[in-house]
Order: structure tokens, then sequence, then C-alpha cells
């Protein structure tokens, strides 16, 4: 924790003299990301994964989009009313990290601290590939500065030794990386760096046919991160579980790909897993106090 706290005394000093010219978003955006801080601050006590609940309820509805962090330019763009899976599950931490620390006083500016510290290595936006583009690493930065604790391995977890190379195997995929620019050759080098540094990252996921076995040890509000067989990539979808009652399969809120929204996913995870033969297995990430 205190290394997070000193992360995120470093991002104020960068974000605050530029106010809101040290993001990209919108008024709605901005709206409704004031609209859910201020739930998260006046709801009665309660521990971190009922926090992300009310977070991610209250973006219910949102439309499924991809690509809205690209642009010439990199920078923090924060979207709250349009979203991919992986953005909804760190946006609701970024509320409810935000609240956290600031309590009432907790302002959009301070969300963007938050965000900028758990979406780029070391807080920093330098570029491109200063953007923790997998999974692994967010997850591997997230348990660093304290947002989560990975888990996956206490859970029965097995390790992922796979390599990861989907980004430069794939690069026509992604507009920074497609192409033969100097500005895309750099980022492919850049990318690629990131890919071998990872392949020294330890990274454990609970086999799909172990699931049963640890559902009860899962907890609403908790992120989880689905591994996929598809090579050179480590997870393909990042969902935040949830029960409606206790004693209840285990569901999940996400942004979905099929409908193109933010949703309470109508299927229990195992449902999911069974239909989605690709999904290998999750990884657990709590949030801490």
């Amino acid at each position: 924790m205190k290394k997070y706290l000193i992360l995120l005394a470093s991002l104020l000093l960068f974000l605050h003299p530029a106010g809101a010219q040290g993001y990209a978003s919108t008024a709605d955006d901005i709206a409704l990301g004031k609209l859910v801080l201020a739930k998260l601050a006046v709801a009665p006590q309660q521990d971190p994964g009922a926090q992300m609940i009310i977070a991610a309820k209250s973006l219910l509805g949102q439309p499924y989009e991809a690509g809205t962090q690209e642009g010439r330019e990199e920078r923090l763009r924060i979207y709250l009313t349009r979203t991919d899976c992986i953005l909804f599950a760190e946006t609701c931490l970024g509320l409810v990290r935000t609240v956290q620390r600031c309590g009432r006083r907790a302002t959009f500016e301070d969300l963007a601290v938050t965000l900028q510290g758990s979406r780029y290595r070391d807080g920093v936006v330098d570029g491109y590939a200063s953007r923790l583009h997998y999974t692994t690493e967010w997850i591997q930065q997230g348990v660093k500065t304290g947002l989560f604790k990975d888990l996956s391995q206490q859970l029965g977890g097995v390790q992922d030794t796979r390599p990861i190379r989907f980004m430069t195997e794939h690069p026509d995929s992604y507009a920074p990386l497609k192409g033969e620019s100097q500005y895309a050759q750099d980022n492919r080098r850049a990318i690629r760096a990131v890919e071998e540094r990872l392949d020294d990252c330890v990274r454990y996921y609970i086999p799909r046919d172990k699931l049963a076995a640890v559902e009860k040890e899962i907890r609403n509000g908790d992120i989880l991160c689905l591994a996929t067989s598809i090579d050179g990539l480590d997870y393909s979808h990042v969902v935040i579980a949830y029960r409606e009652k206790p004693g209840d399969a285990l569901g999940f809120i996400h942004a979905s790909t099929s409908a193109k929204k933010v949703i309470i996913e109508p299927r229990s995870l195992a449902a999911y897993l069974q239909a989605n033969t690709r999904c290998i297995g999750i990884s657990v990430l709590r949030v801490v106090e």
C-alpha cells in the first residue's frame, strides 16, 4: 500500500497542473464518473468487493466498444459510456480505489490519477508501449502497487509458461504496429521488448475443470481474468464475479462482446466456460482494503 500511495503522489504532480488537459474524456463520461464516485462515497461502509459491484451495476447498459484508447498521440483516455472488457473492470477498480483514497472529496481528476497508475507502466505515459497492453503485466503491476491480490496460485492454479507474442505476431490487428513507418517499427520493437520481459513473469490460472472445487472461495467483486488457449495470448476476457444472493451459482458482470454492452451475464461462469472452449481457466484477483 505504501508503494501505491507514493506512486499516486507522483501522479498527482503530473496530472493536476494540467487539469482536464491531462486526459481525454467527454462531458457525458465526466458526469457519469462523478455520479458513480458520489454513489460509492455515500454508500454504507462496505468491503471493496461490495463496492466493486456497486460500481459495476452503475455501468450496466453502457455500450461495448473496442479501440477507445487508440490515437496517434498516446494519452490517458477515460470513457465510462463506452468500454471493452478489461477497461470495464479497470474502471470499476479505479472508481473504488479512488473513493477508498479520497472519500467524499473524490473528483474525476482523482479518478484520472488512479487510472493512469493502473493503466501505464509505473504510471508514466510515454508512448504506445508504455500502456499495459497485456493483462499479465497489468496484473503484475496491480499486485506490486497494492491494487489487488492475485489468489490464483493459492486456489490451486497451475503455472502458465507459454510465451506471450500475440501483438508482434499479429501487428496488422493494431494500428500503431501496422505498416513500415518509423512509428510502427519503433512500436513493434518496444512491444517485443515487453513480450520478452513477460517471459520471466510467473503467472497462474485455475483450470476450468478445477473451478467447481474453488468456486465457493470466489467472492462478489473479485476480478476474474479468463485465460485463453489462443497461441501467444495470455487472457481473452476480464469480468467481475457476482452472485445475486449467497448460494447462487457463481456468475459475473462484464462488457459483453455478444450483447454489445455491459450486462449481468445470464449464464453461470461454469456454463460460460463450457460454451467457450478456448477459455482454459481463470485467474482470480481480489481488491484489497
